[in-house]
């Protein structure tokens, strides 16, 4: 595993450089869930400190924390083509997504008893913020032809984030067949064999 790109000792002050703010440092300093994604939307990025920090792996994502305070945390998500997430949770965290450079595409899941069911598939583009909620179970991915690159913000910070149906396919997530499917057609019964 490659060494992270910014020493601990930096984390606060390359925060503050990246977004032109620091983050808050304790949870009361945080007004609202709305007042932080406001400030991530408004946020005057240095686009060359964001260069030197972008970092492409082939074998997956590459995520790494820019900020963690006691309040929240911001983290830097590079996609190169094809990549995707796992499905997941926050461990209880809100925040966001705020893609800065690219296309990714993000699928929400509900569950439906025991199994979870993809409900909405939302596209995102350079700008968009997307809104995670500490309930929120989702998988992102990069279906376009060029790298993309995501600003995560969480509050509070993620204490660990949940994997589900880790060994599946996203496809293989499809919900059941509903109830009437499975019935068979009127008059077309069987009787119950003899035992």
């Amino acid at each position: 595993m490659r060494e992270p790109i910014i020493d601990q000792r930096e984390h606060g002050a390359v925060a503050q450089a990246l977004l032109g703010w620091p983050l808050p440092e304790q949870t009361e300093d945080i007004v609202s869930m709305a007042w932080l994604l406001e400030r991530l939307r408004s946020s005057r990025v240095d686009w060359g400190l964001l260069d030197k920090l972008v970092r492409f792996e082939p074998s997956g994502y590459a995520r790494q924390t820019i900020s963690r305070t006691a309040a929240c945390e911001l983290l830097l998500v590079s996609w190169l083509p094809g990549q995707a997430s796992r499905v997941h949770d926050h461990g209880g965290s809100g925040g966001a997504s705020w893609l800065v450079r690219g296309m990714l595409r993000e699928t929400r899941f509900a569950w439906a008893g025991d199994r979870l069911v993809p409900e909405v598939i939302v596209g995102a583009s350079e700008g968009d913020l997307l809104v995670e909620f500490p309930d929120t179970i989702h998988r992102i991915d990069n279906a376009s032809r060029h790298g993309a690159v995501s600003l995560h913000l969480y509050a509070p910070p993620m204490q660990g984030m949940t994997p589900y149906d880790a060994s599946l396919a996203p496809e293989s997530l499809k919900p059941p067949r509903p109830l009437a499917a499975k019935r068979e057609a009127p008059g077309r019964r069987r009787r119950p064999r003899a035992t």
